[in-house]
């Protein structure tokens, strides 16, 4: 989409101007970056997806009796479906994922549709991240779902940010449920960002893709490497694409050069503890009503109310 390509080209020129480049893990998702995320989900190493699952099928037998009356489900960066199918009843009757990356969510709502045909689907492209409107003809019961540990991807504090729209895209009495993955054991989560079929460095080096294709930059993937560490103080995984020798090459007319060894940091994975996952909801008007998480206490779901 048009809008699509000019917000990726506003924000590379905004975060390439500066000494410590990053690009928003938004723009991962692509129709051909969603499709790698997919496969690093069935990656052995990363356990994120498999456990969320598990936890979303105990969720589904008392999703019925938690919310009276008929629903609307709103998805914040929804990506596939894989996920909100295990919820779905027919108690529901809207559907409406809000992504940036349209083809894919359009995509991925043709496939919901033939296995849901009564459900209303609106997929919505938009940036999540700010106060979206609603449909009015949509239920007055909103849930919502940000799912996939996506809220520990957020810089400079930005998660309570997107917390506070979200509760106002929602609106009164509405529930939200995000996925939230929590500190552990560092082999772990490197190993988690780090998998042996080098999913998560395709994931990664295919933005260099579409800034060649959305950009015309010209580099080559080839000049690139991915590395990902956890960083202690932080709690949070950080992964960059770190390039081997100096380029160059210009957006607009203007010029960018990366220096050999230069990082560009591609993603950013904080992980929480009980406690300040609960922090951080309070900071942003919401309160945890519950939590349902695995037998190792890797990974935790929690239900806000508003």
């Amino acid at each position: 989409m048009k809008n699509e390509r000019q917000i990726f080209i506003k924000e590379i020129i905004k975060n390439f101007s500066k000494s410590k480049k990053k690009i928003p893990s938004k723009f991962h998702y692509d129709l051909k970056g969603s499709k790698y995320f997919e496969k690093i989900t069935t990656a052995k190493e990363y356990y994120i997806t498999r456990i969320e699952k598990k936890i979303l099928k105990k969720i589904s037998e008392k999703i019925n009796t938690t919310f009276k009356g008929f629903t609307s489900f709103v998805e914040f960066g929804s990506g596939s479906t894989d996920k909100i199918s295990i919820l779905l009843n027919k108690k529901v009757k809207y559907y409406i994922p809000l992504d940036i990356s349209f083809d894919f969510i359009r995509e991925s709502s043709k496939k919901l549709h033939r296995n849901f045909p009564n459900l209303k689907i609106i997929p919505t492209y938009c940036d999540y991240n700010k106060f979206i409107s609603l449909p009015n003809k949509i239920t007055k019961i909103k849930i919502g779902f940000f799912l996939g540990s996506s809220i520990g991807n957020f810089y400079n504090g930005e998660e309570k940010i997107f917390l506070k729209n979200a509760k106002k895209t929602l609106g009164k009495n509405s529930y939200l449920f995000v996925g939230a993955d929590l500190i552990k054991n560092k082999n772990i989560l490197e190993k988690a960002y780090n998998d042996s079929g080098g999913f998560a460095a395709r994931f990664n080096l295919n933005l260099v893709r579409r800034m060649n294709n959305e950009i015309n930059t010209k580099l080559k993937i080839n000049d690139f490497k991915y590395i990902s560490k956890l960083n202690i103080p932080k709690s949070t995984m950080q992964s960059f694409i770190v390039s081997k020798k100096k380029q160059k090459f210009f957006i607009n007319g203007k010029k960018f050069v990366l220096k050999k060894n230069e990082k560009i940091q591609t993603e950013t994975s904080k992980k929480f503890t009980f406690s300040s996952f609960k922090k951080l909801a309070k900071s942003s008007g919401w309160k945890v009503n519950r939590f349902w998480c695995d037998e190792k206490n890797y990974y935790a779901v929690f239900l806000l109310s508003s």
